[in-house]
């Protein structure tokens, strides 16, 4: 995996953080906050492709569970946004500008998508920015890009 984590999330915090957003997590992403909880790219700043704005998009970082900084747990975004989030959506990592990287695993939709929160990329609008980038967690991560590869 091309990402350098920052600990280890515990089961029981894992578990904690399911009943509080009300769904299970994947098991891909459950495996990742085992094993990194938190984390970036080995190269600064990882990319991936957004098919339907054809363009780049620079990985800043994955949220984990229960960090002193709060800009990086999972909680503290999913309780800022749960309003604004479809049904078994979580926010799981930003991007350098004000997007965000979404999960969402419910019956209609199920993947990751970027959320191009400040409407940064044409076609984005208010009522359309929220773009699939890939099936899984695990297919997300395999796709990213570092600079020197693109």
């Amino acid at each position: 995996m091309n990402i350098t984590g920052y600990g280890q999330a515990t089961q029981e915090a894992i578990n904690d953080f399911e009943r509080y957003v009300d769904f299970e997590i994947p098991a891909d992403y459950k495996q990742f906050l085992l094993e990194y909880n938190e984390g970036t790219t080995i190269v600064q700043q990882g990319n991936f492709y957004v098919d339907a704005l054809d363009t780049l998009v620079s990985l800043k970082v994955l949220y984990g569970i229960d960090f002193n900084e709060k800009e990086l747990d999972l909680m503290k975004w999913h309780e800022e946004y749960k309003k604004d989030l479809h049904t078994n959506c979580i926010i799981i990592g930003s991007d350098t500008y004000a997007g965000k990287i979404l999960l969402i695993d419910n019956d209609e939709e199920k993947g990751i998508y970027f959320w191009d929160q400040g409407w940064y990329s044409d076609p984005s609008s208010q009522d359309e920015n929220i773009y699939k980038v890939a099936e899984s967690f695990k297919s997300f991560i395999e796709g990213l890009k570092v600079p020197n590869e693109i």
